[in-house]
């Protein structure tokens, strides 16, 4: 080895300690030093990506590890690096790929096994992602985040005891992590330990009174607990928890104070069924003041005849000129209607006569009762979706009812074709006549039952005061609260609620018996 050689593997570990330590700065000029010295170091090009994935520079950490792997192909480490750039990139397919070649070059290397597990998460492979953190932690148990992230499959994996084991496993490693903590607060949010869950989030606001994830998930727990009142000032903190959730407007946010004249803009967020759900506190603002309310445009049509006296606007049109604006599940609390005796009673929404007499014309030859089902959100929320959704082969058991015919409420999502499975043939399925939530509406109105899990069709059902059942999963969403079998949003909405975390089978066996015990009444069809 040349005297050169010698001096420059010497001063890369001087950089790499200084690196190792936080000095990114100080360890970034070391790796430019050595590359001014020999272009194609490998280890330096390498350590120069890392400190570019670290200060989140992720295409820039891709570029400078794959010539660091053109050089020096077999480092396991350079594959697990460019594993988490990929990921910070979004390409989960790609990370994976890069993480099984790191496996592959040093299988006992606990690094890769724990990106590996990175990578099957993002891409909703639960059960692979734990194994491969097992894994990980077998090999190296210190590896920073690991017990969390290993906590987070499991729930994803619906083993929530185990989640909650692995999570208290990342706190006596790390007492003080506000991540860990959160992730906890959560976990024993989702099994319905609501008092400990708010202990904790309640501690990370006194240590940090600027937590906006912290408020936003005390918010969360409150308003599962039914405390309305006290959820709705923390839930104010939303956009900030998530600035991706922030509409893009530059006007003032209303406070409830007199309108005076100006004019307010109510506006959209989150998804449609979040609309219906609070569209119903529109009707408590004042009706002399000019209010514009701009939703998602399968809605528009539906708002502008339930809500004559307000203009109503697509989101993808131009808005309308306002003084100051409110996102919508703001409104409860702009409005004082915070406690539960204050929520605007259902049904608030109408149908349109003429699209209901048409669907009752095509529904007229077919058996009474009639059930709307609906077993799917939105595939491109899928941590969410994955929890919510059910294959429609496991519905079949509703279809070998007799007497009962079923209608498809179910839309295809992003262009893609409706699968139905095995209801195949058991069902009616219109879904490509349904073009807005008015058309949707007026054939809901025109059905004596919908059932389905939680999805806006599930709203506008309650919101149009139809009797609705919803299949529910065991960590249900905020908004159903727990411990009951109604809601408080919709008299006519009835929950099946998952026994055990994943488990539909007995949800759907419930719901078949009682179907088939409904006494159903038959109602007058001359008039919508």
């Amino acid at each position: 080895m040349s005297r050169r050689t010698q001096q420059i593997d010497a001063l890369f570990q001087q950089v790499k300690r200084a690196h190792d330590a936080g000095q990114l700065a100080h360890a970034e000029q070391g790796y430019r030093q050595i590359l001014a010295a020999q272009p194609n170091h490998a280890g330096s090009l390498h350590g120069l990506g890392l400190v570019a994935l670290q200060v989140g520079q992720a295409d820039a950490a891709l570029v400078l590890i794959d010539q660091a792997i053109a050089r020096e192909r077999n480092t396991a480490l350079f594959h697990v690096h460019r594993g988490h750039a990929l990921l910070a990139l979004g390409r989960a397919p790609d990370a994976q790929l890069a993480a099984r070649e790191a496996v592959r070059l040093k299988r006992n290397l606990g690094e890769a096994h724990h990106v590996l597990g990175h990578a099957l998460s993002d891409l909703g492979e639960p059960d692979g992602a734990v194994t491969a953190y097992r894994e990980a932690a077998r090999l190296n148990p210190r590896i920073p985040d690991l017990h969390n992230a290993l906590g987070l499959a499991l729930r994803e994996a619906n083993a929530f005891e185990e989640a909650i084991a692995a999570v208290r496993q990342a706190l006596l490693i790390a007492p003080n992590d506000p991540v860990a903590t959160s992730n906890l607060a959560g976990l024993l949010k989702d099994t319905g330990q609501i008092a400990p869950a708010e202990s904790l989030y309640r501690g990370e606001i006194r240590r940090n009174p600027a937590d906006a994830g912290s408020h936003f998930n005390l918010a969360v727990l409150l308003l599962l607990a039914g405390r309305l009142a006290e959820a709705w000032p923390e839930w104010e903190w939303r956009f900030r928890a998530d600035p991706s959730l922030a509409p893009i407007y530059d006007t003032p946010i209303w406070s409830g104070d007199a309108l005076a004249g100006r004019t307010l803009l109510v506006h959209a967020e989150q998804g449609l069924g979040d609309v219906i759900q609070f569209c119903r506190y529109l009707s408590a603002l004042p009706a002399h003041e000019k209010v514009v309310v701009a939703v998602q445009p399968p809605l528009v049509a539906l708002l502008r005849r339930c809500f004559p006296t307000r203009t109503v606007v697509g989101l993808d049109a131009p808005t309308p000129d306002h003084a100051i604006r409110c996102p919508i599940m703001s409104l409860p609390l702009a409005l004082g209607l915070t406690g539960i005796a204050d929520i605007p009673p259902s049904p608030y929404l109408t149908v349109d006569p003429h699209r209901v007499a048409l669907w009752r014309e095509r529904l007229a030859a077919t058996p009474f009762p009639k059930v709307g089902l609906v077993w799917a959100g939105n595939p491109d929320r899928m941590r969410m979706d994955r929890r919510r959704s059910i294959a429609p082969d496991r519905l079949v058991p509703l279809s070998e009812i007799p007497g009962i015919t079923l209608v498809s409420l179910q839309k295809p999502a992003g262009g893609r074709l409706l699968d139905l499975g095995k209801l195949a043939g058991r069902v009616i399925d219109w879904s490509d006549g349904l073009t807005d939530f008015e058309d949707t509406a007026a054939l809901v109105a025109s059905l004596d039952l919908v059932i389905g899990v939680d999805t806006a069709v599930v709203h506008l059902a309650g919101a149009l005061g139809k009797p609705v059942w919803l299949l529910n999963r065991a960590d249900t969403c905020w908004r159903w609260m727990l411990g009951c079998d109604d809601s408080i949003w919709y008299p006519g909405l009835r929950q099946f609620r998952q026994t055990q975390p994943g488990q539909w089978d007995d949800v759907i066996a419930r719901v078949a018996a009682a179907l088939a015990a409904q006494n159903f009444q038959r109602e007058d069809r001359t008039a919508p």
